[in-house]
């Protein structure tokens, strides 16, 4: 395969040789970058570029015409990664084929970083009596002890490089993060990305990761309300797809994993974070989305370990599915469909207890009644159903924010070397219990704000209504407790057949 520019023309190997007389010299050009920004491969046409001039001025100094076979090309591909060169792997093949007898490349480090892929590519080029030929670093003669000596030296050269720098960066990076600085990587949902010129020059670097994008940010805060309202990520997923809302890469299709990164991600609330953990006493230099409490009250309930993400095509359909609660043995019910009028009959949906037969009820009219349970109590009490607690949250996060001092306290004593670090330990897990219970409260505070919006509309039971599925459900167990009796021995008289008052018990909860 040669390539010209961007061209790519294909030889059979057998036609390639018959075309090549005997005082031609097959060489081999290997190009890479680390990084191409914008995917033009203008990195790699320009090493390939000055590898042809040296071609050319090494047909002259030979005495013998240097001919490109073929050119291996692997673009934004890390050396240091550690991650397979495809290309790079197909040209040692070649090599081992026999089918080169010259490798060109801009320069040592674009073959090999590592000391162990320097042996790998000695031993390829070494029995075969291939030359090395770099466009930076000359001639490397791995046929003699010296020409060995001298690449095995640029390679350890190259390799304390890459980990000198790695090393400079990751410091740069904690300086930056312990500033509230973002440092880099995928755009942020809800925050302003790259805008690049056309040399993959960044312009606008003093707004990446910072600024806000608006209509984002309406989803963001949105999407955290109607989690705690009790709505489901997979109904805001499916609305988001069908609203034609790109994700940070681009994708228009939205999967409950990926919405729950965003909701629960620190950057919302104005936190920094690093490896997973969130970073004390440090202010981002980017605006928050939510509120602490919306924070917290949302990883609370995402985060809860009996969660599950549902990924078939079904959504809730069912007011009572594992929120009504069978009266025999106390667990939940779940719905099913069973038959009114014997086998073959007519279908209706039912609530069947998740722990056996011994207790089932139709769904419609249950629901029929809990609905109208609900009505009644937002008719008659409306916004009173809403309790403000304002003073107690204020004292809560004034109890958080003394905790978390209180760690910082210790980790700077263990840092004099007045704490043993198993008395640290001790101490901050203690700490570390109390502030999760703190945590805890303020979310439940947050969570129990269900009512908000419906409580206090103009016409509460209007709006319960026609409100999602989700978000009834969670209305319904803020407000009650719904138990399914089993039914009387015996047929019930014809004018009572469809009176199921006596099938459900529903126990008033405190809203708020």
């Amino acid at each position: 395969m040669l390539v010209r520019g961007l061209q790519v023309v294909r030889m059979t190997r057998r036609s390639r040789n018959k075309a090549l007389a005997s005082d031609v010299i097959r060489a081999f050009i290997y190009v890479r970058i680390s990084k191409d920004r914008e995917g033009a491969g203008l990195g790699v046409e320009r090493q390939e570029g000055d590898c042809r001039e040296l071609a050319a001025m090494l047909s002259k100094s030979l005495g013998k015409r240097v001919v490109v076979t073929e050119v291996y090309v692997d673009n934004d591909m890390s050396a240091y990664s550690g991650k397979p060169r495809k290309n790079y792997l197909r040209m040692l093949g070649d090599l081992r084929g026999g089918w080169g007898d010259l490798v060109l490349a801009w320069h040592t480090d674009r073959l090999h970083r590592s000391p162990v892929e320097l042996e790998h590519y000695i031993n390829v080029c070494q029995p075969r009596e291939v030359a090395t030929y770099c466009v930076k670093a000359g001639h490397l003669d791995l046929t003699t002890p010296a020409g060995r000596l001298v690449a095995r030296n640029l390679g350890a050269a190259a390799r304390y490089e890459v980990e000198h720098m790695s090393e400079r960066i990751c410091a740069q990076k904690l300086a930056a993060l312990s500033r509230g600085e973002w440092i880099g990587g995928a755009r942020p949902f809800g925050y302003v990305g790259a805008i690049r010129d056309p040399y993959g020059n960044v312009i606008n670097r003093e707004e990446v990761g910072v600024k806000l994008v608006e209509h984002e940010v309406a989803l963001i805060k949105k999407a955290v309300r109607r989690v705690i309202s009790g709505e489901s990520l997979y109904a805001i997923c499916k609305e988001w797809t069908a609203m034609g809302v790109e994700t940070p890469r681009g994708s228009k299709r939205w999967l409950p994993s990926t919405l729950k990164r965003i909701l629960t991600r620190p950057r919302n609330a104005g936190l920094v974070e690093h490896r997973g953990e969130v970073l004390e006493g440090v202010t981002a230099i980017w605006p928050a989305i939510i509120s602490m409490d919306e924070y917290h009250a949302v990883r609370a309930i995402l985060n809860e370990d009996h969660r599950t993400t549902y990924r078939g095509s079904r959504s809730l359909k069912w007011l009572g599915t594992n929120l009504y609660i069978c009266s025999v043995c106390e667990a939940q019910m779940r719905s099913a469909g069973i038959s009114s009028e014997g086998a073959g009959g007519v279908k209706h949906a039912a609530y069947r207890c998740k722990h056996g037969l011994h207790l089932s009820v139709r769904a419609d009219p249950i629901d029929a009644i809990v609905n109208t349970y609900v009505c009644t109590r937002l008719a008659k009490h409306g916004a009173d159903l809403i309790e403000v607690r304002g003073s107690e949250a204020v004292d809560l996060r004034t109890k958080a924010n003394s905790l978390r001092a209180r760690i910082s306290e210790l980790e700077d004593m263990l840092g004099e070397g007045e704490l043993s670090r198993t008395a640290f330990l001790r101490q901050r897990d203690k700490i570390m219990s109390k502030l999760d219970a703190v945590n805890t409260e303020l979310a439940s505070q947050a969570t129990n704000r269900v009512l908000a919006g419906v409580a206090d509309a103009p016409n509460p039971p209007d709006v319960y209504l026609a409100a999602p599925i989700e978000r009834k459900r969670a209305i319904v167990d803020a407000l009650a407790t719904v138990t399914i009796l089993p039914g009387n021995k015996g047929r019930k008289p014809r004018h009572l057949a469809d009176d199921y008052r006596d099938r459900v018990h529903i126990e008033t909860k405190d809203a708020a």
